[in-house]
């Protein structure tokens, strides 16, 4: 009521529209996006180099990576040795090598039981 007469209040008026591009992040594709994506194969010797933002370990400060030569089709890389000169004791461990049972030496004979010892450190040395 204003001076004992009834008075209507009028509603807000609606706000005036906004442009949606102008409430849009500045940001055009997500981080992960931006981390993923395919590049080309940039490096420090190359004439014209996209820009980019700066970061220490970017690819075109670095050298340029040698290119794979692919081989031959039905090739293989695979050397197969002389068999006959196969080494059996390859895979021996140092523990089975060191701590082998000793054959039973039946004899107290000193000379049999040395010449038994020394082929024994002889075939751990093998």
């Amino acid at each position: 009521m204003k001076n004992g007469q009834s008075v209507a209040i009028p509603f807000k008026a609606p706000p005036a529209p906004q442009d949606v591009k102008a409430r849009r992040s500045s940001e055009t594709y997500s981080v992960s996006k931006d981390m993923f994506k395919v590049r080309s194969n940039v490096h420090a010797g190359m004439i014209k180099k996209p820009l980019e933002k700066y970061h220490p370990n970017a690819h075109r400060s670095r050298l340029p990576s040698p290119t794979a030569v692919m081989p031959y089709k039905n090739s293989s890389s695979i050397v197969i040795g002389d068999r006959a000169s196969e080494d059996r004791r390859l895979y021996v461990t140092s523990n089975k090598n060191t701590f082998s049972k000793n054959a039973n030496l039946n004899t107290s004979n000193g000379g049999i039981i040395a010449t038994k010892t020394k082929w024994r450190r002889h075939l751990q040395d093998l």
